[in-house]
């Protein structure tokens, strides 16, 4: 095969193809407050979530240190206080969503600087995450059928 020829089939499939799917992702919900955050983030052992509203739409992601820059600049002295502060005042909204129709040659640039993105169906509803994991198995499957091993 030629190379023009496998460099698209790799990153023509669409990225709803290689998604984790919302169900075997662990979100937060945007009105949790910061306390049950940070005990599902360090239950978990995951670094950050995606976090939803009520209608699982993406708000953005959490993140350990997310909640605990959000607790210094507020001046939140003590964990107990963790429960009068809400997930929808520590959310980082800057994160890129992705279509599931999105082309992977796009969504790989931003992996780059993110370690998952969100990807969301036609109602805008929260579907699933894109992973380095899932494209790296995507690139060594499409490798591996093409040399034959």
């Amino acid at each position: 095969m030629q190379i023009d020829q496998f460099k698209d089939k790799i990153m023509s499939v669409e990225v709803g193809y290689l998604i984790v799917p919302s169900e075997k992702v662990m979100i937060v919900r945007n009105k949790w407050n910061l306390e049950q955050a940070l005990n599902k983030l360090m239950e978990s052992g995951w670094s950050s979530v995606p976090v939803l509203n009520e209608k699982d739409e993406v708000e953005g992601v959490i993140s350990k240190t997310s909640i605990l820059q959000h607790a210094r600049l507020e001046k939140v002295p003590y964990y107990h206080d963790f429960q009068r502060k809400f997930v929808s005042e520590a959310v980082n909204r800057d994160i890129p969503t992705l279509s599931e129709d999105t082309l992977l040659r796009y969504g790989i640039e931003l992996l780059v600087d993110w370690p998952y993105l969100p990807v969301i169906n036609k109602e805008r509803q929260f579907s699933g995450i894109l992973t380095r994991r899932s494209v790296l198995d995507h690139l060594l499957k499409v490798f591996y059928e093409e040399n034959g091993n």
